[in-house]
C-alpha cells in the first residue's frame, strides 16, 4: 500500500498545480484526462510521503502522458534559507542527463551527414591526441571508448575553463584504459569530446547551437550550462546531509564537463525534451531509433546502452514489457531521474536538491498511473 500523506502548499505551488491542470485539461482527450486527473491526488500522496521519509529538503516531478506534459509540480524547499517553494519550474543541476542533452546535439550532425558515428574522434577534435588504438564518435555516445571518468577529487573541481578545449587536459595524456569497443566503462570525460564536436563540426559556440537547434525547437526556455555570474530566478540551492542535518553542499564549478554534467534544467524542460522527440521537432524518428538501438561490444555482448541513452525493457505492473530509455544523473547537492517509455507516449522526470532515491519514487509513480489505466497508449 502507497502511503497517503500530504504537505501544504505555496501560492507558487498552486500556480504549478493549477498550470499542469490546465494543460491537462486543453489537451487530453476525455478518457484520457478523466484516468489521470483520478490519479494525481494519489500521485502526490506518494510523492509527498517519499520526500517527507526521504528527508529531502525539495524535490520536483513532471509527467508526460500520451506525449503531452500533464502534470508538475514542486515538493519540499528550493531554497531553504529564503523558504522559497519546490515547483515544477524550479531550475536544479542535472547531473548526467546533460549526456543524452547533448547526444541529441550531435545526432542531429550524424542525421544530416556531418558527423559519421565510425569515424576517428580525430577527424573532427584534432587537438585530441591519438592513442594505442583508434577512438570513433560512436565510441564516445556509448562509453566504450576506454577514456576514463573522475578521479580522486575532480568532481569537486572549482577550476573555471572559458573554452571546451581547455578541459580535454584533464585526461587527454592519460592510457586507455581497454582497446575501444571490447569493455562498457562509464566516462563523463568522453563527452567532453561531444561537445568538442559539435563546436567544431557546427561552427558555432556549443552554447549558442544547443540554444538554437535543441533547446528553441524543444520549448526548453530555462535549460542551459550552469553559470554561478548569472542572476537565475528560480534557481534551486544545493544541499548535503552532515550529521544528520541539511548543510550547504560544497561550491564546485561544472565548466570541466558541460557535455557530460554541466546543465542546469528543470523537471518540465526534460519532459519538453521527450515531447520535442515525439513530434519530430529536433531527429527524424530513423535517427532516435538508432539511439534507441542497444549496442553491443566487439565481441556480441550487449551492454545496455543505446547512443547516449541507457536502454532496456522494463517490466509492468501486469508483467508486461515496455521499452524503457532513460537517463539518471548525480551533482554535487543535486540528484536526476528521467524516464521515458516512448513506445507509449509516457515519462516522469524528477529532480531534487539532495541525494535521494528517486527510483523508488518513480516506481511508485509508475504503478499508480498504470493501475489508474492512465499509463499511455497501447502497443
Amino acid at each position: 500500500m502507497l502511503p497517503a500523506l500530504s504537505l501544504h502548499s505555496s501560492l507558487r505551488r498552486r500556480f504549478s498545480i493549477a498550470g499542469g491542470l490546465l494543460i491537462m485539461l486543453l489537451l487530453l482527450a476525455p478518457a484520457a484526462r478523466a484516468q489521470t486527473g483520478a490519479v494525481l491526488d494519489s500521485v502526490r500522496a506518494w510523492v509527498a510521503g517519499q520526500v517527507a521519509a526521504q528527508h529531502v529538503p525539495g524535490l520536483s516531478i513532471a509527467v508526460v502522458v500520451h506525449d503531452e506534459l500533464i502534470w508538475s509540480e514542486g515538493f519540499g524547499f528550493a531554497d531553504l534559507e529564503s523558504g522559497d517553494r519546490a515547483a515544477g519550474s524550479t531550475i536544479y543541476r542535472i547531473g548526467s542527463v546533460s549526456k543524452p542533452v547533448v547526444g541529441t546535439a550531435l545526432m542531429q550532425l550524424v542525421e544530416a551527414g556531418r558527423v559519421d558515428l565510425d569515424a576517428e574522434i580525430q577527424t573532427y577534435v584534432p587537438q585530441f591526441p591519438r592513442k594505442r588504438w583508434p577512438i570513433t564518435v560512436r565510441h564516445l555516445l556509448t562509453h566504450t571508448s576506454g577514456i576514463r571518468h573522475y578521479r580522486q577529487d575532480e568532481f569537486l573541481s572549482m577550476t573555471r575553463y572559458t573554452d571546451l578545449v581547455a578541459p580535454l587536459a584533464i585526461f587527454a595524456a592519460d592510457t586507455l584504459l581497454f582497446e575501444p569497443g571490447t569493455r562498457y566503462s562509464y566516462s563523463t570525460y568522453a563527452f567532453n569530446l561531444v561537445a568538442n564536436i559539435v563546436a567544431n563540426v557546427s561552427g558555432e559556440p556549443i552554447e549558442e547551437y544547443m540554444r538554437r537547434h535543441v533547446y528553441e525547437p524543444a520549448w526548453m526556455n530555462t535549460t542551459g550550462l550552469e553559470d554561478w555570474t548569472a542572476i537565475q530566478p528560480g534557481r534551486a540551492r544545493w544541499y548535503e546531509t552532515r550529521r544528520g542535518e541539511w548543510v550547504n553542499a560544497p561550491y564546485v564549478d561544472l565548466s570541466n564537463k558541460y557535455a557530460g554534467g554541466g546543465i542546469t534544467s528543470t523537471v518540465e524542460d526534460l519532459c519538453r525534451l521527450h515531447i520535442a522527440y515525439a513530434r519530430g521537432r529536433v531527429l527524424r524518428p530513423r535517427t532516435i531509433a538508432r539511439m534507441y538501438e542497444p549496442q553491443t561490444l566487439a565481441d556480441g555482448t550487449p551492454h545496455g546502452y543505446g547512443l547516449a541513452w541507457r536502454v532496456s525493457e522494463a517490466t509492468l505492473p501486469d508483467r508486461s514489457t515496455a521499452r524503457r530509455v532513460s537517463h539518471s544523473g548525480g551533482s554535487v547537492g543535486a540528484n536526476t531521474l528521467f524516464v521515458r517509455f516512448p513506445d507509449r507516449g509516457f515519462a516522469v522526470a524528477v529532480i531534487a536538491n539532495h541525494s535521494a532515491n528517486l527510483g523508488r519514487i518513480v516506481t511508485g509513480v509508475l504503478q499508480l498511473f498504470f493501475e489508474a489505466g492512465a499509463f499511455g497508449r497501447q502497443p
